[in-house]
């Protein structure tokens, strides 16, 4: 079954060893995003503006150098502007989503929730378009999201700020099904026009959901502080312009459903980070979660 007005590129070959390096690279740079919100000084809709906004300048420069590039196609191919217009909504969702989860739980638990978008995405590619995984894809899958769980299942239902887990885990999970969507019309808009400009277009329209949904809720937001503009800039040049567009970059040359499943290393990333820096120390159990992550990551750099 296809969807109408979508039609899938072949399977792209798989890639050298270095473009494996920077998706992994991309997906370390998001892995910080949450450390960066809890700097922040704003609400959660308006971190994902900010990270939009700081972001734009460094694609269009990208945008722009794609373009020069000898043979590079120019504008976009037929059929790329929805999908791009769609994942821009789907992450500015995702973003807001993801961002408020982090005020009622734990980094370790809106990582790993955050992070169930590969159930999302493959689901949605086998039954949408056709896209059958394979069983190493299968069996990266499960123990990636088994490993997942592990990182964190002492946490579950801890809460970070009042108001108790629940509500965390719940934004958490929302922001997992919307990424999914995100990467499932990145791929598709992937086969019709550059990666710069994939990232230009989407992070626009991303930044104008988030600044309605800001202004809507009320929420603040001006950061009041240095720090708070540090973040939220270090969230778009860092966690955006670093980290999604390595892994729009690397979208090229991965099917999503692969690419999906390395996304569950930022889970491991931010686990580390937050007990460096918030002192959440991770028990036995959650290290061994992080070895059967790192074990999936090598199933899909062999699948």
């Amino acid at each position: 079954m296809s969807a109408p007005g979508f039609s899938l590129p072949d399977r792209p070959a798989s890639p050298a060893f270095a473009m494996f390096l920077v998706l992994m690279t991309g997906a370390t740079f998001i892995g910080f995003s949450g450390i960066l919100v809890r700097f922040a000084e704003v609400g959660p809709a308006a971190a994902g503006f900010w990270r939009m906004v700081f972001a734009l300048p460094a694609l269009v420069a990208w945008t722009l150098l794609e373009g020069r590039r000898p043979g590079a196609p120019r504008g976009l191919r037929p059929g790329a502007l929805l999908p791009i217009l769609l994942a821009g909504l789907a992450f500015g969702v995702d973003v807001t989503l993801y961002n408020a989860s982090l005020a009622f739980t734990t980094i370790a638990n809106a990582s790993l929730l955050g992070n169930l978008a590969p159930v999302g995405v493959i689901l949605g590619g086998w039954l949408m378009f056709g896209e059958r995984p394979t069983r190493r894809i299968l069996g990266a899958l499960l123990l990636a999201l088994a490993g997942a769980a592990l990182l964190v299942l002492p946490k579950l239902g801890a809460a970070a700020a009042p108001g108790g887990g629940l509500t965390g885990d719940a934004l958490a999970i929302g922001a997992a099904l919307s990424y999914a969507a995100y990467i499932l019309a990145v791929r598709r808009a992937r086969g019709r026009a550059d990666a710069g400009l994939i990232g230009l277009i989407s992070s626009a329209a991303c930044a104008l959901v988030c600044l309605v949904a800001a202004v809507a809720m009320g929420e603040t937001i001006l950061p009041q502080h240095l720090q708070g503009w540090l973040a939220v800039a270090a969230l778009g040049l860092v966690s955006h312009v670093l980290g999604q567009g390595l892994i729009t970059l690397a979208l090229g040359h991965y099917g999503a459903n692969a690419t999906s499943l390395v996304m569950v290393w930022p889970s491991l990333v931010a686990v580390l980070a937050a007990w460096a820096i918030f002192a959440e120390q991770p028990s036995p159990v959650q290290a061994f979660g992080g070895v059967a992550i790192l074990a999936a990551v090598l199933m899909v750099r062999k699948g």
